[in-house]
């Protein structure tokens, strides 16, 4: 909820957050993929996207329970992709590299 940033303090409390977005770095994909993907469902944060512009992939991970996310959908760039309460539309999602 916007009122949330409102709050003091350079964090926002965890179980405020409604979703989390991450755009996999060519550099270093693990954090998204291994820690984050850990981190997240035991922040109880609801909802979790990963963008992968290396692949074109999406990856939706939803139902956080004992630590884990119990549910993931795959999609790919230009999918309408359902995320909890949103559809996030893929189609100007762009792939690294000069071509992409």
């Amino acid at each position: 909820p916007e009122a949330t940033l409102d709050e003091e303090g350079l964090a926002v409390d965890a179980t405020q957050v409604l979703a989390a977005v991450e755009i996999v770095s060519p550099s270093n994909p693990s954090n998204d993929y291994d820690e984050k993907l850990a981190d997240y469902p035991a922040m109880g944060i609801p909802h979790y996207m990963i963008v992968d512009p290396r692949t074109g992939t999406i990856e939706v991970h939803s139902e956080p329970c004992k630590g884990r996310y119990s549910n993931k959908e795959p999609y790919i760039f230009g999918d309408s992709v359902p995320f909890g309460p949103w559809t996030v539309e893929t189609s100007e999602f762009r792939r690294y590299g000069r071509d992409g």
